[in-house]
């Protein structure tokens, strides 16, 4: 789907369900513009949709039956919400915007699988709603430099050939200052990203991984070779990048295989471009393990050296996550100096300490060493 033009209909929507509240939206009038030929069908009250959902729920594989259905409807809550921490963990101040839910490629690891109680793709359609929702938001938050972005729950850009919000997004946060907006993917389609008024405030920014986990267990993404390219191209019509090297697996030849994609990265894309690089290793809770055991059954990334953590997920033996994060870390300042923002993602300050040498004391330390220096005047 990502490497279709915006105006073409994607083959893994197959199906097209529209809340009949969210009929008048603009933003359905456009989905449904950009889907032209693909079924459709109102939803009419909680019923409707329960009968709906038992339907897929009923298949061989609900999860994937999900992935191919796509439901239209408003957030009845809240779309901005602190980024969830591991308890105990260092955050880093981040909050994520709410406004698709479940991503259409197909991760073997995705915690999204076992997380969100709907298995199909939810896009929100009420867009007034969250720019008023973000104007009060930044305006409690205007004493402090915001790290913000989608992602989270679904991946920035994959839906962005048929819902192009990331034209939406970008226009709204552009030229604020005091705000870092990001957009995370695994995918490679960055044609609807505008060149013109690009800003330093925004950051588009690629999970990426060492190219056999990429084959083996990101189905449906691209390669890691063809998500840097498009990085480069991403910096070239002027925006910061940023990179997440999560999850971290361990397999045979892991070392030589991330220092490929590392060594590829910063021969690739300019290092005055980049915003920050993200660590994290493979981590799930257990009934995670269950469902990847049923839908991946090839797969062998879950059997290793994991022990149950404070938090109650599922993580390598902390010898094991120390021994990745430091060679990671080594790899990435061998290829691109000393001075690249890194941060460790739900991870306590003793192995921040042990693998970059500092302490944060909290989520403000976090905060301000990945704050870009035109912007710590307003971090306060």
């Amino acid at each position: 789907m990502t490497n279709l033009p915006a105006n073409r209909p994607s083959p893994l929507v197959e199906k097209v369900y529209i809340d009949k509240k969210s009929l008048d939206s603009a933003l359905t009038e456009r989905i449904l513009a950009n889907l032209r030929g693909i079924p459709r069908e109102v939803v009419r009250g909680p019923r409707h949709k329960q009968t709906i959902l038992e339907a897929i729920r009923r298949s061989d594989d609900p999860v994937r039956e999900g992935k191919r259905t796509l439901f239209l409807t408003t957030q009845k809550g809240r779309f901005v919400k602190p980024c969830p921490c591991t308890p105990r963990a260092i955050g880093c101040g981040y909050f994520i915007i709410n406004l698709n839910l479940q991503c259409p490629l197909d991760c073997t690891y995705c915690i999204l699988q076992h997380y969100l109680a709907d298995p199909w793709l939810v896009v929100f359609t009420n867009l007034e709603d969250l720019w008023r929702e973000l104007e009060g938001f930044l305006e409690k938050q205007s004493r402090r430099f915001v790290r913000i972005g989608t992602g989270e729950l679904g991946d920035s850009l994959a839906l962005d050939p048929i819902t192009r919000l990331s034209t939406d997004l970008i226009s709204h946060f552009q030229g604020k200052d005091s705000v870092s907006f990001e957009l995370k993917t695994k995918t490679a389609d960055i044609r609807n990203l505008p060149t013109a008024g690009a800003s330093s405030n925004i950051v588009i920014s690629w999970s990426l991984n060492a190219e056999r986990i990429a084959v083996e267990e990101e189905i449906g993404a691209p390669p890691v070779a063809e998500r840097i390219r498009a990085a480069r191209d991403a910096a070239n019509k002027g925006y910061r990048i940023g990179f997440h090297f999560d999850p971290l697996v361990r397999f045979p030849g892991w070392e030589r295989d991330y220092e490929a994609v590392i060594h590829s990265l910063f021969q690739t894309v300019p290092r005055s471009n980049l915003a920050w690089i993200s660590l994290g290793a493979l981590r799930f809770p257990p009934a995670l393990k269950k469902v990847i055991q049923t839908r991946f059954p090839a797969t062998t990334i879950i059997y290793d050296e994991f022990i149950l953590g404070q938090d109650g997920k599922l993580r390598y033996f902390r010898p094991l996550r120390l021994e990745l994060f430091r060679k990671i870390a080594g790899m990435i300042k061998k290829w691109g100096g000393e001075n690249i923002p890194l941060y460790l993602c739900m991870e306590g300050s003793n192995i921040w300490r042990e693998v970059l040498q500092w302490k944060p004391r909290g989520k403000r330390d976090v905060e301000s060493a990945l704050t870009p220096r035109s912007c710590r005047r307003n971090n306060n």
